[in-house]
């Protein structure tokens, strides 16, 4: 395994499960040490799960030296849990206090799932980072470099303030994500509703028309009957120039109704197509909806996921940073350390030449200040690559952190795409609502003209049935009449036909004229020809308008009675009357 900087670069994903909070840069030795640290979502908690205080520079988990079980927690999956807490005992605690550690969060099956920034045992008098130096050196800096020093720190803080900024403002961008992904998928559930509500009145509608399908077919089939009698009628007998007008105007009448029946049903077709199309393009954007609801959670997991990265890079930042000052302080001064130590020597040697020292002497302190020169030097080399290692990672910091600026800015892009489809699907459902809602319409008007159809449709069968009955009762009183008539015509009985015959004859007469006087006042009919006894040479009288026809046939009376438009409650003859004003004058009856 790598170490834990160069770890924490190749396995950030891994490492930014497990937050560890609040780190100090030093604890104090011989006292209890708590860490705080904060579970994320996307890692799963185990009971047999443990942290652990790692040296720096540790290669496998196997180099803990102290560790603790993590404590169970009751926190609901999927939800980020609240920051939990390991306690160390002083007595497990290291001793050294010149090495570096950090705790690492390390699972059931091995794995590191998070670690938190170095830190040291220290007294609180050597807390200090800055005071690695000893305190009896004295440093020695110019007004340029202090100027310097300050210049870089200004901008270092300028940049941390807009790294800052940025993620304030992401964090911005993620809330109002949140608040417009909640709101939609609340608009889902409600255009869902509105769908399944939709659906269920479809097949409502549906099934009227199933109804009003079979009604209508039923109704043809009768009209067909009735058509196809009234057609051997009109083969089998002729019809004067008033009933058969009146025919044909039925005839024309009937025909517009069928023809407008017809295009009723191929218009109520039509919109069950559109209905149906309608209805599968919703199940589609509803899909489609739920796709982007998904892609939309998990663009959010991204987003925690590169906000939790962006906090332990910043903190990494701030801790490589402050290394980076300390280390070129430390560089200046040991600069300014060099150049003194050089003017010591000089003037040692101007010193030494000046008294006449001996020759040991002198060799001993040279060799003296050329240990401390090379001490001094060796010490500026450390420091000096401590430096360009802190500028590497530093570097490498900036990299990662404008790939993560990079994968936010993508995030945003993709979320306002995915806002703008939404924008589009609404707008597409929302014309599919005024379509259903136009469709509803057209199938209330068509239901309505249905219904007044069904409503003529059972006045002329009322109609009919009434002109049925008349027809039997009418049929009655004939066969009677034709009775009455068969008595008077039958001779009296003659006891001599020899005797007498202008007397009788003359009497029978009297008697037969007395007799019929009173049958034909009786009569309801006129010009009733006795004699014939058959009913074509019958006189029959209209029972609406009261006129007689000679010479016609029962059926052909009823066609003629058939052609008046009578009221079916007032029983009075609309012939003049427009079919509104007729159609106002039944249903006023139904008021």
């Amino acid at each position: 395994m790598e170490s834990p900087k160069h770890a924490a670069d190749s396995t950030a994903r891994t490492f930014s499960q497990v937050v560890f909070t609040d780190t100090p840069y030093s604890y104090p030795p011989s006292t209890p040490v708590t860490c705080c640290y904060t579970i994320t979502t996307a890692y799963q908690p185990h009971s047999r799960d443990w942290v652990g205080i790692f040296k720096v520079g540790w290669s496998t988990t196997k180099d803990y030296h102290t560790f603790v079980w993590v404590e169970p927690s009751l926190d609901v999956v999927g939800q980020e849990s609240a920051t939990r807490q390991a306690v160390f005992t002083e007595y497990y605690l290291p001793k050294d206090e010149l090495d570096f550690y950090q705790f690492c969060y390390v699972d059931s099956a091995g794995q590191v799932r998070g670690a938190s920034t170095p830190f040291c045992f220290k007294n609180p008098a050597g807390q200090n980072p800055e005071s690695s130096m000893d305190e009896d050196l004295m440093v020695i800096t110019t007004q340029e470099q202090v100027e310097l020093s300050r210049h870089e720190r200004a901008e270092l803080q300028k940049e941390l303030d807009q790294i800052r900024g940025e993620n304030e403002t992401l964090k911005n961008d993620l809330q109002m994500e949140q608040q417009q992904a909640a709101s939609m998928k609340g608009q889902n559930e409600q255009k869902e509703k509105e769908m399944s509500q939709l659906v269920r009145e479809m097949d409502q509608i549906k099934e009227r028309n199933e109804n009003l399908k079979s009604t209508l077919q039923q109704q043809e089939e009768m009209m067909k009957q009735q058509r196809g009698a009234a057609e051997q009628n009109n083969q089998s007998l002729s019809l004067d120039g008033a009933s058969r007008q009146n025919e044909t105007h039925a005839q024309e009448k009937y025909d517009r109704a069928l023809m407008k029946i017809k295009l009723l049903k191929e218009e109520r077709e039509q919109l069950s197509r559109r209905v149906d199309a309608q209805s599968e393009e919703t199940a589609m954007l509803n899909s489609k909806v739920r796709e982007q609801d998904r892609q939309l959670f998990k663009m959010r997991d991204s987003i925690q996921l590169l906000q939790v990265d962006l906090q332990s890079s910043e903190k990494e930042k701030e801790r490589l940073s402050a290394e980076l000052l300390r280390s070129q302080s430390i560089a200046h001064d040991m600069d300014d350390v060099k150049t003194e130590n050089q003017e010591l020597c000089r003037r040692l040697a101007r010193q030494m030449t000046l008294q006449n020292c001996s020759d040991d002497e002198l060799k001993v302190k040279c060799q003296t200040l050329d240990g401390q020169l090379q001490d001094a030097q060796r010490k500026l080399a450390a420091e000096r690559e401590e430096t360009k290692n802190t500028k590497r990672q530093a570097e490498s910091l900036e990299k990662d952190l404008q790939q993560v600026r990079e994968q936010l800015k993508k995030v945003a892009s993709t979320c306002e795409d995915a806002q703008r489809i939404s924008g589009k699907q609404e707008l597409q459902l929302k014309m599919e609502r005024d379509a259903m809602a136009e469709a509803r319409e057209t199938l209330a008007d068509k239901d309505s003209l249905m219904e007044e159809k069904e409503q003529k449709i059972m006045l002329e069968r009322h109609e009919k049935e009434e002109l049925a009955r008349e027809n039997q009762t009418l049929m009655s009183d004939i066969a009677g009449l034709r009775r009455a008539y068969a008595e008077l015509q039958a001779p009296p009985p003659a006891d001599s036909p020899h005797l007498q015959p202008d007397t009788n004859t003359s009497a029978a007469n009297d008697w037969q004229q007395q007799q019929e006087s009173p049958v034909q006042a009786d009569n309801p009919y006129e010009n009733i020809d006795i004699g014939a006894g058959t009913e074509e040479e019958q006189s029959l009288v209209c029972r609406h308008c009261q006129e007689c026809f000679p010479c016609i046939t029962r059926n052909e009376l009823e066609q003629h009675e058939r052609s008046h438009r009578v009221c079916p409650f007032c029983t009075m003859i609309c012939d003049n009357m427009e079919q509104s004003v007729f159609e106002d004058h039944v249903y006023s009856h139904e008021l």
